[in-house]
């Protein structure tokens, strides 16, 4: 689930810093950071979802 979300961010973060060197020729490093950071956040979020809430299985066994 972290290495999912580390690698979207990391892959935006790497993208976004090569497209803004080649096309503008500089590099808004805080902004990148910012929202690299927030794409882990939300892929983070995502991936936590996707996991499977069993705990009515839990309680019905025990009965």
């Amino acid at each position: 689930m972290f290495k999912k979300s580390i690698g979207y961010s990391a892959t935006y973060f790497t993208v976004m810093a090569v497209y803004q060197l080649f096309i503008h020729n500089e590099v808004r490093w805080a902004e990148n950071a910012g929202i690299s950071f927030m794409v882990f956040l939300v892929s983070l979020f995502f991936h936590w979802t996707d996991v499977p809430y069993d705990w009515k299985k839990k309680s019905n066994e025990k009965n």
